[in-house]
Parts: C-alpha cells; structure tokens; sequence
C-alpha cells in the first residue's frame, strides 16, 4: 500500500510539472488564401493574390444586391467570416470553403450584397483579409449615323464624345441616334434616344436599372485638328497604328527621321474590323526615331513622330554567371547581391538536404555553362523536387510542406519570342500527388514558358495552398505567353527551340516578365520522375 501511495504521489508532481511547462513552440505560418471563387452569372475572375483581391465580372442583367456565391475555394482548415454586413443571411452563411453551394446542408444561404466591396476574413493561426469586388461586364454601345471613328467614352465622368464627317453631317440640329446602350441592356434610358436630334449643345440621358439611375452627358462634334482618333505603338522592330475611319480606305508610310524617301506599308500589313483599321510597320531599326503619316481617301495627314524600344534582354540568359551560399546552395546569378538577383530555383528548399537539384553544367554545354536541372527525391523532407529555375525569388517554407514564391522581375519590353538550347532525358513518373496522381508509371515531360504581365508586384505563389499563375487567356493581367511542352528526348544532342509569343493587344506595355523551365512539367505538384534530367543553354529573347 506504501508503494502504491508512493507511486501515486509521484504521478501527481509528474502530472503538475507538466501542467507548468508553456506551450513555447511557435504556431506554423499557413497563408490563408482564396483560390476558387465563382458567384451567379459570372462572366469572369481574377484572384490577385499579392493583394489578396477578388475582381469578378457578371453579366449586366445581374442585380449584384442579391447575388449567390456558387464556389469558395479557401486554404484547407481555414475558417471563413464574411462580411456579416454583406450577408443577407449570415447565421446561414458557411463558415469553411465550399467547391459547390449546391452541395452545402439544406438551408445554407450564401447571397450576398456585392454592391460595395466586400471583406473575408481566413482564418487559422493566423488571420488574411480579403477583398472581393464585383461589377457588371458593361459593353456600352454608341452610333450616330455619319459618325467619324469611335465614341470617346469616359466612365468615371460618364461623359461621351461622339465625331461626325462635317461633309455628310453639315448640320447637328438633325443627328441620327442608330444605337446608344451606355448602361447594362436591360435598362431603361430617357428621354428616347431616337427622339433627341439637336446636338448643338450636350445632350444629359438618364440610364436606370435596379433601382439606380446614373446621368451620362452626349456630346456630337466635328473633328478638328486637336482630335486624335489613332494611336501608336512603339516596339523594337515594329510599330503599330491604330484608328477609325468612316469609309473608305487608308494607307500609311514611314522612314527614318532625317531620310527623305517615304516606304510604304504593304496592303497585307493593314487589317480591318468594321471601321476600325490596324496597320502594322516592320523591319525598323532598334532605339531609332522615325516619322510616319496616314492617307485618308486620298487626303494626306500631318507627318507624326515615334522611336522604338531598345533590345531589352534579361540577366544570365546563357546561364554561365553562377554563386554558391553557404558553400552549399547555387545560385543563377553573378553575386549574392540583391542588385544580381534575377533568377532563382528549387535549392533553397532542397539545402535542408544538401542538394541542388538545379545546378550549373560545364562539360555537356553549347558554350560556357548551363543549367542542369535533375528531379530528385528529398528524403528528409519525403517530397519530390523538380529540377527547375525561373526569374523570381524563392520568399521561404509555407506551412509544413510547402513554399512560397515570388514569380517575375520587373520588365518592360515587348519580344517576339524566346530561343535557345536544351536537352532532355525524361524518366518515368515514379512520384505522383494528387490532382495528379493517375499519371504515375507515365513519361515525365519538361517545360518552357514565358509570360509577359501588367502585375504591380511580383505575383506570390504558394504550394501549400495550390495559389499558382493562371496561364490561361482568363488572366486578365497575363499579355503575352508561350511554352513549349515536350516528353520526347533529344538524345546526346542539344536541341535547338525557339517559343513564339502570342500578344493579347499591341498597346499595352508589360511590367514583369517570367521564365520557368523545370525537368518534370508538374513538379510544382510534387509528381515527376526523379530520374528526369534538362539541360537549358544559350537563351535569348528575340525581337523582330
């Protein structure tokens, strides 16, 4: 019994001294973000996630005061407090992510009020905040008949400045209104349009639907010498000119500034869309000033000026500047100096290890040195590593298995296409996850791409939380890309590529660029061969 009672005391200065020990070990860092997000009628979205905002679009019959939220895809174990303001029900409102509202228990209500901004709050161990905003995909539609180019539209004043041919239109005591739509299509607009003619001072129409009624002002005018209706991109190599014209036809001519003949633009270098004309001059010098001028029915405008962009490459294309940190971790990059800093890639993650997955090459190269990038298998961290590089910075470890990664330099030029060097061997894929894990046993494939995007920060990707770039044309910030995609080997030989970039427009200048190429093409997805290896040398970007 003596024992026992010993024993038992025992037990209970154990159990206390426990109970006095804190809790010092740091909560883990998991990013709360939204990755999905869907709502009725939507037409469009884009998840910006170095903001945390939503932008979605919807079609312009929606009432956004009572609008269902479909799909809300969130970090896993986050927690979501919408903005009970927002809500028209929120003790029904789901407090976790859903990928279906159709799927949530009976009586679950995610209509919200999305007129304003709304706030959501993730939370886990942390709290993230984010803001979605919704409006209608407005196409406002104006013609006058006689008109001169297209309407100049002004959203946020909405004002509205409509050009008419002085020769075809002498008087503005009788304009024809053919089609004026400045609202969504389902709203009403007064007075009449087709009733009002006398435009020879602005014109106030009042445009109402769900219960809101905005006033926009029309303005009928001749054109005069201060009217620009074309505009002008600058490249490298070419330029683009774009414009309206009533009827008729146009022609264009250019040379360099200082030169006395004129050369023409070639008839299949001008493009037509209803009365608005593309016109397309090429084979121009880099950084060089030139003139140019319009014909307009045979009547010959003003000469104008443009100067095209310099050749503007990227540090390290050939990959033969490299550092080691640490005597452990390499790097594509001259120094360790921030200034340096262009490219990065998987090792810093591998360095718990001692690996580098991504390497620099000097025996099997075009020239110099280039980029061996070899998947691998990290046993310490039991995850597959994808050989890889890309212009970025690796940020750091994102929970307990994942990462954090800024994608894209800053970059402002416009090339035609990436080329360059690179060989390939690809294994069979012995280490799959899902959603891809239906491709073990297959061959691996490596990947290339470049985009070009109007992003205002470098755009942070998280593993943990599946946030990766949208390469598909729904990214509204994405203008241009291309990739190459390939599972064949090339053999002992270095294959030569080149990736043509597709524009989105002419006349919107990028400011990030990234480059990605990684030996298993869904590395990120921790599926891949580890027997998989790439060799990447001599890259350039093309201008022509």
């Amino acid at each position: 019994m003596k024992r026992k009672s010993i024993f038992l005391t025992f037990g209970l200065l154990v159990l206390s001294w426990i109970g006095c020990v804190e809790n010092d070990l740091p909560y883990p860092t998991i990013v709360g973000q939204i990755t999905e997000m869907e709502v009725a009628g939507m037409t469009s979205c884009r998840i910006l996630g170095a903001s945390n905002t939503v932008e979605i679009k919807v079609a312009d019959t929606i009432d956004l005061r009572d609008l269902r939220v479909e799909k809300l895809v969130v970090t896993e174990g986050m927690k979501v407090y919408p903005d009970s303001a927002a809500c028209l029900d929120i003790a029904h409102f789901p407090d976790t992510g859903f990928v279906s509202a159709d799927s949530l228990p009976a009586g679950m209500d995610t209509r919200m009020n999305f007129l304003n901004p709304v706030k959501f709050r993730l939370s886990l161990y942390q709290d993230y905040d984010w803001t979605v905003n919704v409006s209608r995909d407005i196409v406002r539609k104006i013609k006058i008949k006689n008109q001169v180019g297209s309407a100049l539209i002004d959203d946020y004043t909405k004002n509205v400045i409509v050009y008419v041919d002085s020769t075809e239109q002498p008087s503005l005591r009788n304009i024809e209104i053919e089609e004026l739509q400045l609202g969504s299509s389902i709203a009403q607009t007064t007075p009449d349009p087709s009733k009002v003619v006398d435009f020879t001072r602005p014109r106030v129409f009042y445009v109402t639907a769900f219960d809101e009624t905005e006033e926009w002002t029309l303005s009928v005018q001749y054109p005069n010498a201060n009217v620009q209706l074309t505009q002008l991109s600058a490249w490298t190599r070419r330029a683009y000119v774009s414009g309206s014209i009533s009827k008729g036809e146009v022609e264009a001519e250019y040379r360099k500034a200082g030169e006395t003949v004129w050369e023409s633009v070639l008839p299949n270098e001008i493009s037509y869309e209803g009365e608005d004309f593309l016109i397309m001059m090429t084979h121009l010098a880099a950084g060089t000033n030139y003139e140019y001028r319009l014909t307009m029915n045979g009547t010959v405008g003003e000469i104008l000026t443009f100067t095209t962009d310099t050749i503007m490459q990227v540090p390290n294309l050939g990959f033969d500047d490299w550092v080691m940190k640490n005597e452990k971790t390499w790097y594509p990059n001259a120094t360790l100096d921030d200034a340096d800093h262009f490219w990065d890639s998987g090792n810093e993650g591998a360095s718990i290890a001692s690996r580098n997955p991504t390497a620099p090459e000097t025996g099997d190269v075009v020239k110099g040195r280039a980029v061996r990038m070899a998947s691998d298998y990290i046993s310490i961290a039991s995850k597959f590593a994808a050989g890889n590089i890309y212009t970025g910075d690796f940020v750091g470890l994102a929970g307990i298995e994942g990462a954090e990664l800024d994608f894209g330099q800053p970059y402002t030029g416009r090339p035609s296409a990436l080329k360059g060097y690179y060989r390939y061997t690809p294994g069979v894929i012995d280490q799959a996850k899902a959603p891809y894990d239906a491709l073990m046993g297959q061959t691996d494939s490596c990947h290339i791409y470049i985009g070009l995007f109007d992003w205002s920060a470098p755009f942070r990707v998280n593993t943990t939380t599946g946030t990766f770039v949208d390469l598909t044309w729904n990214n509204e910030s994405m203008i241009a890309f291309g990739e190459l995609k390939s599972n064949e080997a090339t053999g002992s030989e270095y294959k030569q590529f080149k990736i043509n970039l597709t524009y989105r427009d002419y006349f919107t200048h990028p400011k990030y660029i990234l480059i990605v190429a990684s030996a298993s093409k869904y590395g990120d997805y921790f599926t891949g061969s580890t027997s998989s290896v790439m060799y990447l040398d001599e890259c350039e970007l093309v201008f022509e």
